[in-house]
């Protein structure tokens, strides 16, 4: 019995005195937080992902309002435009009528009614020009 009281004294000195359990013990312990704090790396990393990507859709709606508005400030000026030229059309419109008229009646000027045509001309143009 002494002999096996030895061999167990002599199994348990190796395993707790060499330090064997202890190390297996830290080794297991050191295991567990560092997978603790590979979990919280990467909750981080979801954390900052999840904050950039918000903060890009953030830049990206407000660059979308500007060119909204934008886009509706150059479509009212566009129609401010579109209007002036019609308006200007018109007159171009006008004013060729009245060139035509006149280069009709130059056309018909002789010594005999110079004097009428001219009136005529004159009439033309205060009528136009009003």
């Amino acid at each position: 019995m002494s002999d096996l009281l030895s061999i167990i004294s002599i199994i348990l000195n190796g395993l707790l005195g060499g330090g064997f359990f202890i190390q297996f013990v830290t080794l297991r312990s050191l295991r567990v937080k560092a997978q603790a704090e590979a979990d919280t790396a990467s909750a981080n990393t979801e954390s900052v992902e999840l904050e950039n990507v918000n903060k890009a859709i953030t830049i990206w709606r407000e660059m979308a309002e500007s060119l909204k508005a934008e886009l509706k400030e150059s479509r009212d000026k566009y129609s401010e435009v579109a209007i002036q030229v019609e308006a200007l059309r018109r007159e171009v419109a006008k004013v060729n009528n009245t060139s035509n008229k006149i280069l009709r009646l130059l056309d018909r000027i002789t010594i005999d009614n110079l004097e009428k045509i001219v009136e005529q001309i004159k009439v033309e143009i205060n009528e136009k020009g009003e």
